[in-house]
């Protein structure tokens, strides 16, 4: 039987510690992709609390963008943003040429849409307006914390 070395040991104790991060602070995580999107420009950010709708995910965060060449960058930065604040490796459904991209976050699901038309068409919103009643943020994180801190 083989041991873990000690570096292994910290490493394996980092990724566990990363995937306790992503079950604690799921509303933190989905209030940074808003803020890396609207950093980015996307249009109507909105984020849907769906816990009490949906036993797959929390959270749906979903964007609009004018063209794929501003819907790839923003996946590209939302991913680094992501996999760099909580460790979460990206399942990416489609690409920004199909004008609907979805990106699996674990608890978060992040819809990109290239084009209101595209939007208009699906309507997400419309589908989980249930959980529309508190707007485009969440309650912050943690006590104290303001919603649009990160």
């Amino acid at each position: 039987m083989t041991l873990l070395s000690e570096r292994q040991t910290v490493q394996w104790t980092r990724r566990a510690i990363c995937w306790c991060e992503v079950l604690m602070n799921g509303k933190r995580l989905a209030n940074r992709i808003v803020n890396e999107c609207e950093k980015m420009g996307a249009e109507a950010v909105r984020l849907i609390d769906a816990r009490k709708g949906a036993p797959f995910f929390d959270f749906l965060v979903i964007a609009t963008v004018d063209n794929t060449v501003l819907a790839d960058a923003l996946l590209r930065k939302v991913a680094k943003a992501v996999e760099l604040c909580a460790g979460v490796i990206t399942l990416t459904e489609s690409t920004p040429a199909s004008d609907w991209v979805v990106c699996d976050y674990g608890d978060i699901l992040f819809h990109v849409f290239v084009g209101a038309d595209v939007r208009e068409h699906y309507d997400l919103e419309g589908l989980w307006s249930p959980s529309l009643r508190e707007g485009r943020r969440v309650a912050p994180a943690a006590p104290g914390e303001h919603p649009d801190a990160e």
